[in-house]
């Protein structure tokens, strides 16, 4: 087997750069052919990525957070390689969602020895994403962590950022259409997801599920500062769900549009547009060790609005 290994050196505050030994060594033991090779600069996993596809590697891993991930879907996606996650991030939240341990060691035993799955892969305008999307406030706070908040990491850093978001954030007057299904409302947060956590643990959508074969979506209206201040701690348990001015639906096709432009978050990494539109699409990435369930194939074709399984 012709393995592809991409590191993040700096993930988890340097925690990737730590344990690169223990990572070399274990794979020795598998007695696989495997080529190392760490990131150097922003996006330089995206090409690592692609060189790695059009060089033919059976397997890709990935040693990092959330955001090296997403760099190396960029890369890969439509091919038919599988992917390994290694958790060396801060948050982890995807490594979470599927099942894979916090020990890296941990991880390369099972991503060597287990399974090939399918999950689905998400795509916002002209990019994938496998974990979350949020924009609005979310997104106002991503971006003001990456601008001021690079010495912390995980939930630390987005607590920090939305205290500061909260003194400068004005509700965005948006069009929110889910499967044909179209609201109009001004929103403190839209959040798309494929996974049930973000931000380090926050349950944005605690009902997501990497394979079902749809996206879940938070909407939340327009609050005031102490309405945010109490909504933050249901989020962290997931907890929300039952509040007046937050809705949540799962959909296969959304559309977000405003006249001003929106930050959106995107599995940790910070883009800007004024129109979104998110499709999933259904058991496109494979994924190697996996502890997920697998969906049955016809909950995949069910016919049903998604809108209408609203909360």
């Amino acid at each position: 087997m012709k393995v592809k290994v991409i590191m993040n050196p700096v993930a988890g505050r340097g925690k990737a750069q730590k344990v690169k030994p223990l990572l070399l060594e274990t794979l020795r033991g598998y007695g696989c052919d495997f080529h190392f090779e760490e990131t150097e600069r922003p996006h330089h996993a995206t090409e690592i990525a692609q060189k790695s596809v059009k060089s033919g590697f059976d397997l890709i891993m990935v040693a990092g957070g959330d955001g090296t991930i997403n760099q190396v879907v960029n890369g890969m996606a439509g091919s038919n390689i599988p992917l390994g996650i290694i958790a060396c991030g801060t948050g982890n939240d995807f490594a979470a969602a599927l099942g894979m341990p916090p020990d890296p060691v941990a991880s390369i035993r099972q991503i060597m020895e287990g399974e090939i799955q399918k999950i689905d892969l998400c795509r916002v305008n002209d990019r994938y994403f496998v974990s979350s999307a949020g924009a609005g406030f979310d997104g106002e706070v991503a971006y003001n962590v990456n601008q001021g908040f690079r010495w912390v990491r995980g939930m630390t850093a987005y607590l920090l950022g939305a205290i500061k978001t909260l003194f400068s954030y004005k509700p965005r007057r948006i069009k929110l259409t889910i499967d044909g299904l179209v609201m109009e409302f001004d929103a403190t947060l839209v959040a798309v997801t494929n996974a049930p956590t973000y931000g380090g643990g926050f349950k944005v959508n605690p009902e997501a599920r990497l394979n079902d074969g749809l996206l879940d979506i938070c909407a939340a209206q327009a609050m005031s500062i102490p309405g945010i201040l109490c909504c933050l701690p249901l989020v962290m348990v997931g907890r929300h769900q039952g509040l007046k001015k937050v809705r949540m639906f799962k959909g296969r096709n959304i559309t977000l549009e405003s006249e001003q432009l929106l930050h959106l978050q995107l599995d940790g990494e910070v883009l800007t547009d004024k129109k979104l539109h998110f499709v999933v699409l259904p058991q496109a990435l494979l994924i190697k060790g996996s502890k997920l369930e697998p969906v049955p194939y016809f909950d995949l074709l069910a016919d049903k609005p998604a809108c209408a399984r609203e909360a």
